[in-house]
């Protein structure tokens, strides 16, 4: 074997390696796009445990909470509130929690006492359409409260 028909074949491999190489990073490069692309669903028959919301619930209390103690978290409250609260504080001390219910889909009531009156809000919650588990306070409205539903 002379060299001229070494380096051919030598050449006529490598051209071959470098397309192999190049249709496995391309491949590999559409697999990587598509798995960050897609959209993640969960499966989970326990049907009950999302009716009730538990999550809602306490992501509910953990905003008003930082919310009345003057250091709104915003990981749980929209920027919208967060400013508000900037420009005029909404300071309420609260005695004792006494009920953090989830009243429809977006929804939850919390009531407690404050100074000796119970008092009882209605706040709206948003929920993440890319994160069905990830929810924030977007409205916060006072309503009655009363002693029988306690």
């Amino acid at each position: 074997m002379n060299y001229d028909d070494f380096q051919s074949d030598f050449m006529k491999e490598n051209k071959k390696l470098k397309l192999l190489l190049v249709l496995i990073l391309l491949t590999s490069t559409g697999l990587c796009a598509s798995s960050f692309l897609e959209k993640r669903y969960f499966l989970y028959k326990g049907a009950p445990i999302f009716e009730e919301r538990p999550l809602m619930e306490e992501v509910c209390r953990l905003s008003f909470m930082t919310l009345t103690e003057g250091t709104p978290n915003p990981h749980v409250i929209e920027k919208g509130i967060l400013d508000l609260v900037e420009k005029e504080p909404f300071l309420l001390p609260i005695e004792k929690m006494l009920m953090v219910q989830s009243l429809e889909k977006n929804a939850c009531k919390i009531v407690f006492t404050s100074n000796g009156k119970l008092m009882a809000f209605k706040i709206g919650m948003s929920e993440s359409e890319d994160h069905p588990f990830f929810y924030k306070l977007t409205t916060l409205d006072e309503i009655p409260a009363k002693t029988e539903e306690l």
